[in-house]
Order: C-alpha cells, then structure tokens, then sequence
C-alpha cells in the first residue's frame, strides 16, 4: 500500500518585527540631555574664561573658572559614555547618577560665582524632564527633591554666611516648585507616551500579523494573483502567476505589467478606461493554458492600485481527464497482464525458431519483424501503465548536479554517445525535491529527444541550471543543436499520442510533463532557436542535505 501524499511544505511563522522599543527611544533621550550637558558646560566654560569676572561680581574667579572646567569635563565624559552600545547600568542609575553629577558641580559653580550666577539652577529643567519622561514612576520625584534639597540647602548656607539675603531663598524655593511640576509633567506625558507605544505596537503586530496570513493565503490560492500600482508596475504576485503564465524564474516584484503579459497589460488598460468592460478568455502561448481575467480596483487617490486574478479555464477539464486517465491506468492495468503472456509467449516462439535453424533464410526477415512489433507492444503497454504513477509520488530531497551527472553517465554508456557530447553546467549547492523515479524518467526522455534530434557533435547537447529568482525555485534547462521543433507543432508536442517520429507513441513527452506536474514542477518549451529549449522549474529544498546519487533503472523513451 503506498504511503499518503506528503502534505505541502507550508513556511514556519515567523513573528513580524517589532516597532521601535522604548529603551531605544530611551537612550535617544539620554544622547540629547547629554548633549544639551555638554553645550551647557562649554557655555559656562567660555563665560568663566572670556568675561571680566570681577567686574561682575564674582566671589572667587578663579574658583569659579575651576568649577566651570570640572563641570565641563564632566559633561563630555558623560556624553562619551552614553555613546556606548550597552550600557553598564539600568536607565534609572544613569540617569540618577548623572543628575547627582548636574547638581554636584553646578553647586560648586554656584558657590563660586555667588549672586553673578543666580540664574544656574534653570538649567536642570530639561534633566528633571527627561528624568520623569523616562522613569515614568514616582521615582522620578525623588529626583526633583534632591536637586530642590541641595540648592535650598545651599542657599541657607550662603544665608547664614551673608552672602545672599532671603529673598534668593525664595526664588530657590520656586524653582524647586517649577522642579516637581515638571517632573509631574513629564511623567504624566510619559504614561501617555507608553500607553500609545505599547497600543501602536500591538497594532503593528496584528497588521503584520494580518498581512503574513493574507500572503500565505494568496500564495496558497489556485488563481494568479497580481497587485499592479497606477503607474502599471507589478507590485506583487503569488507563484501560481507564473505557473500560468510560463515565465518561470524571470518574473519579480518591480516590473512592468507588460513585462508579464502584452495580453494583461492591454485587458488593464481597457479596464482603467471602462470598469464596465467585458474580457474574454486568452489562451497563453507559451503554457497553452485558457485563462480568465478579472479586475478589481483597491484603494483610492495616489494609493490606489488593482487586483488581478487569473483563473485557470482548464483546471476543471484536467481534472475530468485526470479521473478519467485514473480510470485508464486500473482498466489498463488489468489487462496488461493479459496482453503481456500472450505477447510474451509469442516472443518466446519467435526467438526458439530463430535460434531451431529449422526456419528458412528468407522467414528471419519475417522473424525479425514478430520479434520488433512484439518489443514495440510491449513498450506501448508499459508506457500506457505510466499514465497512472503520477499519482504515486515519493517526494525527496535531491543533489540535483550529483544526480545528473549520474544519469548523464548512464544515458551515455546505455546509447552508446560520445563522452562531451552532453555538456552539465549544474551548481553544487542546488537541492530540489523531486520522486527520483519520476526524476529520473523526465530527464531519460528528455536527453534521449535530444540526442536524437541533435547534430552529435560536441556539447551538441546542455543541461544547466540555476535558482531562481524566487527564493524556492530552481530552474533546469536542456537544450540542443538541432532543427527545433516548427512553430506551427509547439502547442501539440505535449498533447497524448502526438508524435513526429515514426514508430513513436506519443506519449513520453506528455507522461513526462504529467510526472512534472505530479511533483508541483512544471515542463515547458520555450520559443528559442536553434533546436529545442526544454525547461524544468522545480521546488528548491529547505536545506541542502547529503544525497547518495543512486540513479532509477532507466525507462526507455519515446515520444
């Protein structure tokens, strides 16, 4: 009993990237208090050492341009240190830590420079700010209280001493007033600010969410789906796009609608004039697929844009004609057996006559001709039993240059082909999943069509392979040196029982695309000259594993 079909390989969730945290705006807010220390610092600096400071009254010069270079010094080294990529403490330590620093050398700058400084304390403001803002607890009170204690404090000092008289105590006491508003300011803000981030990065979460379901949905859908801008530019599309149009590998995100269709592009320019209009049915020349196409415009303004479906006519009637190849491969299968004994005893009494003598001279030709249609038979009912493994699929992971090279080897020691005959340019690093018996077949029929039809010289006869430029494919060309097939055939090669080869069946080619397609890989001709173009565009594995290239036995081909 076969083992049940492996389910599609479905991309794990990936969880969509969060939004600017707030520890990084955090540390934005640390740089720029930082900065703003720092300029302040410099300020002061210039002050101390290019205004008279006698001539404004200031208590020790000299006291106050030391005070003035500690506080500066102290400003850069902070502001270095804040440049670092991880921080050594948590943001409240920093940030009390600096403020203890703010206040410890703007006292010293204070005492210095006596009432000719009066207004230094407002220089905290944005410090106790930034500190509510970040915090966003009552903490950040605390430090509003300390800068308010040591500057009171300080000034009662300066009071005892008679260096300053009761009223600076007063202004003193409303800045410390000013320091709890606006830590309460902030710290208000703060709460608001976070509610808002937390809100809006858990709307970012569930858009991002809801637009990776939404693409996993569209890539999984049996229609081709396109999303095209106003300006006519392919802003995305799923995979099925390229199934149903041919173009394998070449199409991406950022192209022109014409790039993928003169046939699309038309239907939407028609469409853009008149949303009313009828779009009859187009049949694709390169996959000979009937599509119907409909439009549906999105959005609106400068923003808007259009959604493209592409809906496979002959979906439906491949599947009534797989049920019916279905029914095909069971009749066939009983009776093969019932045409093979015969056949074979036939064959068997063909060969014993030969091999008796007792036949006349001119009865071998007769012979012969029972022991060839009786081989030919015999490949036809083998060939027709085949129509019914597409179902059979054991999808594994292959070393596709290992495996070709391999195959290549077999083909040309079975045909008796010249070694360069057959040229491979196949990247190491290419794994694809593939049933190797199916595998095996495709490319068997395909390297033997061509070596029929070539001019048998060397590298009359290449195989290549590249990814794609959709991360999971990987296409796989094979191309000869021969007449090529007429144009006026190109849409009947595939096509059951067509063959242009005498004592052909007709079925290899179609067999062959039928396994492709088993597989979730698709075989096209392309138009290209000279000779034949075949490409195969097949599922790239996850992860490139170790593959023992074990070759299938080889199925003789036909077409």
């Amino acid at each position: 009993m076969n083992a049940p079909d492996p389910a599609p390989a479905v991309p794990p969730f990936e969880p969509p990237p969060l939004p600017v945290s707030v520890a990084d705006s955090g540390r934005r807010i640390v740089w720029i208090i930082a900065l703003y220390r720092a300029v302040c610092a410099a300020a002061l600096l210039g002050v101390a050492l290019l205004v008279d400071l006698n001539g404004v009254a200031a208590i020790n010069p000299n006291a106050f341009v030391t005070a003035a270079s500690l506080y500066f010094l102290f400003g850069l080294v902070a502001f270095a240190w804040v440049q670092q990529d991880r921080l050594p403490f948590s943001l409240p330590l920093i940030t009390l830590a600096l403020l203890t620093g703010d206040i410890f050398f703007l006292s010293l700058v204070i005492v210095a420079g006596g009432n000719a400084v009066a207004p230094i304390p407002i220089l905290l403001f944005p410090q106790l700010a930034a500190s509510g803002w970040l915090l966003r607890t009552q903490t950040a009170f605390f430090h509003a209280a300390l800068a308010s204690v040591v500057l009171l404090g300080l000034d009662v000092y300066r009071a005892l001493e008679g260096s300053i008289g009761g009223a600076q105590i007063v202004q003193t006491g409303m800045v410390g007033f000013g320091y709890f508003a606006t830590v309460a300011i902030a710290v208000a803000l703060g709460a608001y600010t976070k509610a808002s981030e937390d809100l809006a990065a858990q709307r970012g979460i569930d858009v991002a969410n809801l637009e990776q379901v939404n693409r996993l949905i569209i890539q999984d859908m049996q229609d081709g789906v396109l999303v095209v801008d106003l300006n006519g530019v392919v802003r995305g599309h799923n995979a099925q796009v390229t199934r149903l149009l041919g173009g394998f590998g070449r199409m991406r995100g950022g192209m022109r609608l014409v790039e993928f269709s003169s046939t699309l592009h038309d239907y939407w320019r028609r469409w853009q004039d008149d949303f009313t209009i009828g779009l009859p049915p187009f049949k694709v020349e390169a996959t000979q697929r009937l599509l119907r196409v409909r439009l549906v415009r999105i959005g609106s303004g400068l923003n808007g844009g259009t959604l493209i479906y592409l809906e496979d006519l002959g979906r439906a009637q491949s599947d009534a004609q797989q049920m019916k190849l279905a029914a095909m491969g069971r009749l066939t299968a009983s009776i093969a057996h019932e045409v093979r004994n015969p056949l074979s005893a036939i064959n068997q009494a063909a060969q014993l006559l030969e091999e008796d003598g007792a036949v006349a001279p001119e009865g071998q030709r007769l012979l012969a001709m029972i022991r060839n249609n009786s081989k030919r038979i015999d490949r036809i009912v083998g060939e027709v039993l085949q129509l019914n493994r597409r179902d059979r699929q054991q999808p594994e992971s292959i070393a596709l240059a290992e495996f070709l090279r391999a195959l290549v080897d077999e083909i040309v020691q079975a045909e008796n082909i010249p070694k360069g005959s057959i040229q491979i340019a196949v990247p190491d690093e290419l794994v694809v999943i593939f049933d190797r018996g199916h595998f095996n077949q495709i490319f068997w029929n395909l390297v033997r069509n061509a070596w029929q039809h070539c001019q048998k010289k060397e590298a009359s006869v290449r195989l290549a392979a590249r990814p794609g430029y959709m991360g999971d494919a990987v296409i796989c060309e094979l191309s000869d040196d021969g007449p090529g097939i007429p144009a006026e055939l190109r849409g009947q090669i595939f096509e059951p029982f067509f063959t242009t080869r005498p004592g052909g069946t007709g079925l290899g080619l179609y067999i062959a695309r039928e396994l492709a397609d088993a597989n979730g890989a698709t075989l096209e001709l392309l138009p290209r000259a000279p000779g034949a173009h075949f490409r195969l565009t097949l599922k790239r594995s996850g992860a490139p594993t170790a593959v023992v290239p074990d070759v299938a036995p080889p199925v003789p081909p036909t077409t």
